[in-house]
């Protein structure tokens, strides 16, 4: 490789690097950490609950709506407010997505009618992670593939070696996970 070849790899490397920064940079000026800070705080407090109440018991159910209620207003409400600060096509596409996503996503668990509390935990947490792995493949951002990757894993161990703490597993590992993940963003891509 003569010299002029070395420097124009140097110099595309260095293009690449400054745009994978950029892009980290973008999508932590874009609200990532509060949103997985927020999710992972509800499903700190959902599974918490699940697990300390019972699956069953109705007030489990009146906790995640109002805690899901809670976190699509408040998602909005980040979006809403970074969408002021930052312009981006790719912003509005993401949540075109992720409102297409919670449409199929409630349409195909309604008729899968998942038997019990677990494998409706399982099918819900595989739909978030699958969105994660999306999200990551379309801003190009191996931290969220691996991220969505990762508590795919995660869950999956809970649910077939932890059925009887599952709820504790998901509250402690999947909320604590995301929250994690928003607190290396915040304090990483910035």
């Amino acid at each position: 490789m003569t010299t002029i070849q070395s420097e124009e790899a140097q110099e595309a490397l260095r293009m690449v690097r400054e745009t994978q920064r950029q892009m980290r940079r973008m999508i932590a000026a874009g609200g990532a950490a509060y949103y997985l800070w927020l999710w992972g705080a509800i499903w700190m407090l959902g599974f918490g609950v699940e697990y300390f109440l019972g699956a069953g018991s109705p007030t489990v159910g009146w906790v995640w709506t109002g805690l899901d209620t809670l976190g699509f207003v408040l998602s909005m409400a980040i979006g809403w407010h970074f969408a002021r600060r930052l312009r981006s096509p790719r912003g509005t596409s993401m949540g075109l997505f992720w409102a297409a996503w919670l449409v199929y996503g409630a349409l195909i668990i309604y008729f899968a009618q998942p038997q019990d509390a677990n494998r409706l935990t399982l099918l819900i947490a595989l739909f978030v992670m699958l969105a994660y792995v999306i999200t990551g493949v379309l801003y190009r951002s191996r931290f969220f593939v691996s991220l969505g990757i990762a508590l795919t894993v995660l869950t999956l161990v809970g649910f077939v070696f932890f059925p009887g703490a599952f709820s504790l597993w998901m509250a402690v590992v999947g909320g604590g996970g995301l929250i994690l993940a928003g607190v290396y963003i915040w304090w990483a891509w910035r």
